[in-house]
């Protein structure tokens, strides 16, 4: 089977812009199967989202990691596949793992199209439509977790804040940066290893105002978003590992990040 459509080419043609736009509204309004593989979530769990592209080989050692976390707290893993050719594999290696420790249930979406990272956040807006408060986790699929990543990163949850592992500040450009001191202030953060109040996608705006050309900058998009509604933006003292770093995709985005940068600079949604 082929993979998944990929909406990161930057070349634009109506036919493409049209198909992002119906991915996008069948994504915000939790139009997509939504499938419980393991377990079943309860409201007060902690959602755990993970976006899953090229490395199906993670997905045990995901399931081991949040299964073996100390914490007294239930995780609730959700996981969108934007890689058709890796479905059947990933539902062989979930129906295997039984869990024994924190992981209470596993819910899986397999998208028809790679929407990217955005994935995470119409799975958050299903959340938020289901009753769930609070805040969600994100993890990117090439990061190693100690037993205390729950417990470290629920400690920065707080109302109207995003907090990441990878946070930065500006200098003058996406690329010349510093980086940000533990619980300080951050002009950006990344979504892998980090913790969101869901209210970030309780408007549709989150969704409709972030232009096509930037779909797979979702990263960049959140801190944006968040800092022109006043929201605060905190580096979280988190202790991850990354592996697979040949399989990362920045390097094909890394002038459009700076492009983007300028982009919201000039809508006052950053500096």
């Amino acid at each position: 089977m082929s993979a998944a459509k990929n909406f990161g080419e930057r070349a634009e043609t109506t036919k493409d812009t049209l198909a992002w736009q119906s991915a996008n509204i069948r994504g915000r309004n939790g139009l997509f199967r939504q499938e419980r593989l393991c377990g079943t979530p309860t409201l007060d769990a902690v959602p755990v989202i993970v976006c899953l592209w090229n490395r199906a080989a993670r997905i045990d050692d995901i399931l081991t990691q949040l299964d073996a976390q100390a914490t007294d707290k239930r995780v609730r893993l959700l996981l969108w596949n934007n890689n058709a050719a890796d479905d059947a594999y990933y539902r062989e290696r979930i129906a295997a793992f039984v869990p024994s420790g924190a992981l209470e249930s596993v819910e899986y979406v397999l998208s028809p199209r790679n929407v990217g990272g955005m994935g995470r956040f119409f799975l958050a807006k299903r959340l938020l439509k289901s009753g769930v408060t609070g805040h969600f986790i994100t993890l990117d699929d090439d990061q190693d977790l100690t037993p205390a990543f729950i417990d470290t990163l629920c400690g920065y949850a707080a109302p109207r804040e995003f907090a990441g592992f990878w946070a930065w500040n500006y200098i003058d450009s996406h690329w010349n940066r510093n980086p940000t001191a533990p619980g300080e202030l951050a002009d950006y953060a990344g979504t892998g290893g980090a913790i969101c109040d869901i209210d970030i996608v309780r408007s549709s705006d989150f969704f409709t105002k972030l232009p096509r050309r930037y779909a797979f900058l979702e990263d960049q998009w959140l801190c944006g978003y968040a800092k022109s509604l006043g929201w605060t933006i905190r580096k979280a003292d988190v202790d991850l590992t990354f592996v697979l770093h040949e399989t990362n995709q920045f390097p094909q985005l890394a002038d459009l990040k700076d492009e983007f940068r300028t982009y919201l600079i000039e809508r006052n949604a950053t500096r």
